[in-house]
């Protein structure tokens, strides 16, 4: 019984780390999308249109 509650310990803390990288790779997504948009929005400034920005 004891062998099998650490195993799942283990297998808890392996699935928490997994959850922490997947998170880690989500927010470099949101921010290569953040900096996407931005830089959409800044030409579209530049070429005189009248943009309100979805970033705040």
């Amino acid at each position: 019984m004891a062998g099998e509650d650490e195993s799942i310990y283990e297998r808890v803390a392996r699935l928490e780390d997994e959850v922490a990288s997947l998170r880690n790779e989500v927010d470099i997504l949101k921010g290569t999308i953040r900096n996407k948009i931005v830089r959409y929005e800044h030409k579209l400034i530049k070429k005189g249109k009248d943009v309100q920005s979805i970033i705040d």
